[in-house]
This record gives C-alpha cells, structure tokens and sequence, in this order.
C-alpha cells in the first residue's frame, strides 16, 4: 500500500513540478517561505500584482486516508483537481469579489457560493483537456455531491446550476451555456470581470429571495425553540414573533416541523409584509441575524467546492480567507501528529515497560524528567499556596431528618401534623470549592527567542503536575496560526506526557492570539457551565501577535474576555515580550520559573474572591 502513494506521488511531482507528499493527517499546501509575506498579501486581496513564483506554492500534502477507498485513476485525479485549483486559480480574486458583494449589501459569502462552483469546474475541464479519461472522475464526484444537498435556498441552486449544466442533467438555458462557455477559456481577470458584468444583476436578485426565505426560516426557528424550550436566537426573535397578527403567527406554528419553502407563496408574501411594518430596530435585528445565518448556511456549501489544500479562516463580518503556509513548516504544523518521530514498530521491551508505567517511552521519560527536576523544588511549594487560596464553603445546617441537634422550623408544621416526624436539620461538612484550568501554551516563532519556549514548558509542566496532584480538571492546548488540543479537562495526565514533550518538535508559524483565547474560552466555559464549576485561562506567550486581531482592538477583546472569565498570561523572556500591554493587570513577565510562585499568588489572590467564589 505504501508502494502505492510513493508511486503516486513521484507521477504527480513530475507533472507538475512541485512536491507531492501523502499524509495521513488531512491535506495541505505550503508556500516559498521566502515570499511568504508577499503570498499572504497577496491572498488577502492587498496586493494584486506580484510574480508567478509567488502564486505557486512549493509542496502539496494529499490526505492518504480520504483516499484509501477510491480507485486509483481517481484518487489521482482528486490530488489533480487540488493541484491544479490552487495553481490556476488567483486568490487576490476571491478576496476582490467577496468586498464587492459586501458593498451592495450582501453577505461576502455569497460571492464564493458561486465563484467556488465556477473555480472548480474551470479546473476540471482543464484536466480533462489533458486527461480525457478523468471525466469519470469529476462526473461521479459531483453527482455524489448533487445527492448530499439539502438546499432550498435561491442563490445555491442557481449556483448549482452550473454543475447540472456540466452533467447535463435539466434542460440546457443558452445564455447561462454561452456564459459557461466564455468563462472556461477566459484567464481569471477577463472570467471575473463577465461573472460581475454578466451574472451580479441576476444573481442579487437570487439573493434577495434568499433573505426573505431566511426571515421566516428564523421565526420558524423560533417557534421550534419556544415549542421544545430549545435556545432561542433572542429576545427580540420572541418579541417579533409575538408581533405578528394571529393568523400568521398560526401559519409559523403550523410549520415549526418544517422549512419556510413549504410554506405557500402568498402566504410567505404576507408574513413578509407584516415584517417590513415592524419597528425600525426589530427589522434591522432580524436582518443581523439573517446575515449570520445566511452565513453559515453559506459556509456549509462552499466546502464541498473549495480547495481542501488550503486552510479556510473566517474574519470579522463573514469574509472568508485562505490561511497560507511555509513548505518548511508543513512536516512539523500543527495538523501532523503530536508524536512526531515516535516509531512504534521500533519500541524496546524496555519502552514498553516504561510506557505500562508512566505513559511515556524510555526517550519521552528521560526528557520529561529533566525538565520537571528543574520545577520539582516548586511544585509543593506552589501546591500548598494554592491549596492555602481555594476556600471552603462555609458550615451549614440543612435537611429534614428524624434526629438530630437542631430544629428545622420551617418543615414543623408539615412535619407533626403529617406525623413523619423529619423536624430535624444536620450540618453538613465544608466542601472545598474546585477550579478548572484551560492552559494555552504559545509554540509560533517568536517563542525560540531567549529559550521563551523552554522556559514556557518548565512553566507548563510545573502547572500541570500542580493541578493534577489536586485532581482539579485542566486542558491544555497549543497554538500558532493555529490550534491544537494536546488534553482533554478529563483526560489522565499520564496519557499526555508524551504529547508534551514532542511541543518541542512543532515551534514556528504566526502567532494568532486571537483565535487561541477565543477558542479557548469558549472550551472552558462550556466545560464549566456542564460541570457547576469556576474557570481560569492561563497564557503561556510572549504576547507578540503577527495574526488576526492586534494593538488596541485584541487588548479590548481581552478585557472583555477577562470581564466574564480569569486570564492570567505568563510571559517569559524580556525582548518583545507584550503580556503587560495586552494582559494588563494579570500579565506575569518572568525570567525564571523560580518566580512563578510569587508571581502567579499575587495575581490569584488579587482575583480570589471572583475567581473562587461560587454565585
């Protein structure tokens, strides 16, 4: 079988002349890290003339287990069509078309419902010039696709068109042929240019009817909510609910099962025209959060058309942006697995014995224990400090029993005229209140500096045995420009030590410290709200952002994060080290894990009383 994907990809790499790497990870594409800065721009639509060496990017990683079941003429036809879609197409376009879609109004994801679809098939066709034989391929691929929607929404059929069109399965229309016709041998500017020149007037118009379906779709939503006490989208989805005559309320109610498509026409024109009667803020709320729904009815499409070689990021207001790579990067991304180089066919009965005992490898233990030597002298220092924090809750008296040493006088009336008899309360014994701890450790570039990423992961493991010793639950998850959970908040520790040790292997990238706290928060608060429990972040960073938000827009996000929940960020190292201007206040900036103690007390008991208090 391995034969097979070496063969694979020695054919590819000699066609097209670029590195062709299986993976059984996902895939992926890297770039020059040379031109790097220059490809993002590029990418992002903030610069539209660079040169052809930029564009095209050094390697591709195909995903050998997505593969495993077709036949191999297709399987080698899919690596194609990634290939060739990230080769031929130009991105700066994809970014270019969703801005203009956003200035008449419209979601920028719609842009890319249709322009995915146009991209793809352009590739095939391209492929199929050359290889005839690979029709095959593509015509099953996209009746396989046709078979999975469940679409009713305008704009997505008539996108879908297009690929109906190319299977030749519902009547040809001669102008969307003619346009098909043009748009496949025209080079990317001139095909762009006759989509907006050609297709935008049409298109809005799908688009418009998209929006009112996906205003009753919301009610029906809410009616569905407030039928099985699901969430709702709001208040205000309620209130407009509630707003609307008798008879159309009845008719949503009617159809709280099912989708506002089946609802009849002239019945869907009335309840459109209660809306527009509605005060000016319930119709501009309602049309916020059609937007966002429209989005992520949108984003659920476009995946089925867009490169899976590349990352696919969603920005503020619903743009969709690719992530770019360095090639140099893609072998230690965070996509690969955490045990890199850990071969087990090559286990001694000595890591056996070793991995029974502690989960890790004879390597694995050799490295984790010299470093936790290093922060060992501090563990039960720190444990007894924070041991010393967590508060008890207070004694109480409570419950109806047959004996006892005090009276319960509310439950006496019941109680003797009953003649049950349970008219006494006991005290109950203080429980110690927990905490659960998301740990976010920082691997991007920047972290190789001053030994920052060393120093982190003394940091890192001094937490970790701290909290686990107290048996309080904790999560940990390293990112760069993106994000990886290397534990579980109730995974056993002792499974992950390993993971640990291999974060050495995966430093380099961005740093999006955006995205890590955002994911971050949610993960802990959802586990919190499930578990009753009370939760703390905390950093492990230089706090030297290179992607998504930055300056004074991440430092309020912080805030606002810190509002609702504790976020401690422990920066090590001195040059460029940011963690007192973005985290201010709860910012530990340390040279040496020696000063972990003192530091992380003051900061905890600055913050015990709403950190450790249960509401």
């Amino acid at each position: 079988m391995k034969e097979k994907w070496k063969v694979i990809e020695k054919l590819l790499k000699e066609e097209y002349h670029i590195e062709v790497q299986g993976s059984y990870e996902g895939w992926g594409a890297g770039y020059d890290p040379k031109f790097l800065p220059l490809t993002e721009m590029w990418a992002r639509g903030e610069m539209e003339d660079v040169p052809e060496v930029v564009k095209k990017p050094v390697g591709v990683v195909f995903h050998i287990q997505e593969l495993s079941t077709k036949h191999e003429e297709d399987a080698i036809n899919t690596i194609r069509h990634e290939i060739e879609y990230i080769l031929n197409t130009d991105l700066y376009l994809w970014k270019l078309g969703q801005r203009e879609f956003y200035k008449f109004g419209f979601t920028p994801t719609s842009f890319l419902v249709l322009y995915s679809i146009l991209e793809s098939i352009k590739v095939d066709q391209k492929i199929i010039s050359k290889h005839p034989s690979s029709f095959k391929t593509f015509h099953k691929k996209y009746m396989e696709v046709l078979k999975t929607f469940d679409t009713y929404y305008p704009h997505h059929i008539f996108a879908l068109s297009f690929v109906k069109l190319l299977l030749k399965t519902e009547q040809t229309n001669k102008d969307m042929e003619r346009f098909i016709h043009d748009y496949l041998k025209l080079k990317n500017e001139d095909a762009y240019n006759i989509l907006i020149e050609d297709l935008l007037g049409k298109y809005m118009t799908y688009m418009e009817k998209a929006y009112e379906i996906n205003y009753i779709d919301l009610l029906i939503d809410e009616a569905r909510g407030r039928i099985r006490k699901d969430s709702h989208k709001g208040r205000i989805m309620t209130d407009l609910l509630k707003k609307l005559p008798e008879s159309l309320q009845s008719i949503i109610m009617d159809y709280k099962d099912k989708k506002a498509i089946d609802i009849p026409e002239t019945e869907r024109k009335e309840i459109l025209k209660s809306l527009k009667n509605m005060p000016e803020w319930m119709k501009e709320y309602i049309k916020q959060m059609s937007y966002i729904d429209i989005i992520e009815r949108d984003v659920e499409f476009i995946k089925n058309f867009i490169p899976k070689t590349l990352e696919v990021d969603i920005e503020h207001r619903g743009f969709i942006s690719f992530v770019i790579k360095g090639w140099e990067d893609i072998s230690q991304s965070l996509s690969e697995n955490l045990y890199v180089g850990r071969n087990i066919k090559e286990r001694t009965k000595e890591d056996r014995l070793y991995e029974k005992t502690y989960g890790l490898n004879l390597t694995e233990f050799t490295a984790y224990r010299e470093i936790l030597s290093r922060v060992l002298p501090h563990v039960e220092a720190m444990k007894r400090k924070l041991k010393g924090l967590m508060p008890t809750e207070e004694e109480s008296w409570s419950g109806k029993h047959f004996y006892g040493k005090k009276l319960n006088n509310k439950s006496l009336a019941v109680e003797i005229s009953t003649l049950r008899g349970k008219i006494y309360m006991r005290k109950e014994e203080a429980v110690r209140k927990e905490l659960a701890f998301k740990l976010i450790i920082d691997v991007s570039t920047s972290m190789k500096r001053e030994e920052k990423i060393k120093k982190s992961m003394e940091a890192l493991i001094l937490f970790s045995e701290v909290i686990d010793s107290m048996r309080m639950p904790f999560s940990i998850e390293i990112f760069n420009d993106r994000i990886l959970k290397v534990k579980e908040f109730n995974e056993n520790y002792k499974n992950v030590k390993g993971k640990i040790i291999s974060i050495f292997n995966l430093v380099g990238g961005g740093t999006n410290l955006e995205k890590a706290i955002l994911h971050g928060f949610d993960d802990i608060n959802l586990f919190c709200l499930k578990n009753n429990m009370k939760g703390c972040i905390i950093v492990f960073s230089d706090g030297e952002p290179t992607r998504g938000l930055r300056g004074k827009e991440l430092k309020n996000l912080i805030s606002q994060i810190k509002a609702k929940i504790p976020v401690i960020c422990v920066g090590m190292g001195i040059e460029k080290n940011y963690v007192d201007y973005y985290f201010e206040g709860t910012g530990i900036k340390i040279k040496d894990v020696a000063d972990m103690k003192m530091a992380f007390t003051r900061i905890i008991e600055n913050q015990a009383k709403r950190l450790l208090a249960f509401q």
